[in-house]
């Protein structure tokens, strides 16, 4: 079983220029909603108690679910051609409710498995930590273990990975059935999702240099990369002092934005086309999406 990359990444392109507006300003609102926002609450004069951030940083991730819903929203209108606008972005909200039960139930699935996965990994590897004294075969025994676990994490996660685009398509079937559904369409597909979804990397690692750039020139500017105390706790929290402070958080997200611009939309689109061609290789025809 398999999905031609290549062609659906093609098609993808293709009809992110066929959109109006254009695929960038949708990219940029979409920053705006999120990353943007973010930054406002930051600026928001409020108590700086650990019960006050909770609630600002739960209340901020809910948002931030939504919009994303948005995001595959528009994603799968564009690539239907169903001419998606802006606006789109933001219709998750009329069913916001069934966006953040369906990833709820996403997220205590994913620990589930995740939890059940460690335990049962750990095991062989408290044997290897009793049984082995060689510091070389203890370093490659945790280093496979986290492996294991990282695995682990991926295919759980492509379990539920069209959930949302289910919910897209079938509002009205509740919040638990797309989970079930993407189930189901994922058997024997992950591999194929995890191909496509590995082939962004390198604009990912172009995104990462940027950002590490802004971040090593503060650094150094700080004097930290040249210190004689690099490798102490407190050249370490010096280092963590610049790296949260507020001019290299933004500009750092900053100077990955025209980047961002293009993958964004991209990356989206090319993971709904592989949910319609999933649907058509099970299934043979695409649904009708009904007005959100």
């Amino acid at each position: 079983m398999e999905i031609d990359r290549r062609e659906l990444k093609r098609q993808a392109r293709e009809r992110m220029a066929l959109t109006d507006p254009k695929f960038w300003v949708v990219a940029l609102a979409y920053i705006a909603l999120t990353t943007g926002v973010s930054w406002l609450f930051s600026f928001v004069p409020i108590p700086h108690t650990q019960t006050s951030m909770i609630f600002f940083n739960l209340l901020l991730t809910l948002y931030s679910t939504v919009v994303q819903f948005g995001l595959c929203l528009w994603a799968l209108w564009t690539y239907r051609q169903l001419d998606p606008g802006i606006n789109s972005l933001i219709q998750g909200f009329s069913v916001a409710g069934r966006v953040l039960l369906m990833e709820l139930g996403v997220f205590v699935r994913t620990m589930g498995w995740y939890f059940l996965a460690a335990m049962g990994l750990s095991v062989p590897f408290f044997i290897l930590l009793f049984t082995v004294s060689s510091e070389g075969s203890l370093l490659l025994g945790w280093l496979l273990f986290v492996a294991a676990l990282v695995a682990v994490l991926i295919t759980v996660s492509l379990r539920y990975a069209l959930a949302p685009y289910l919910l897209a398509d079938r509002p009205d079937d509740g919040a638990s059935l797309p989970i079930y559904r993407s189930v189901a369409l994922m058997r024997g597909w992950k591999w194929e999702l995890f191909k496509l979804e590995f082939s962004f990397i390198g604009w990912e690692l172009i995104n990462f240099v940027l950002s590490a750039g802004v971040t090593l020139f503060y650094l150094q500017q700080a004097g930290l990369l040249a210190s004689t105390a690099i490798g102490t706790m407190a050249w370490a929290n010096a280092c963590m002092d610049v790296i949260y402070s507020m001019p290299v958080v933004i500009l750092s997200s900053l100077v990955t934005v025209p980047v961002s611009l293009w993958l964004i939309p991209y990356r989206s689109v090319a993971r709904a086309g592989f949910y319609d061609a999933r649907l058509v290789t099970s299934q043979g025809t695409l649904p009708e999406m009904p007005p959100l």
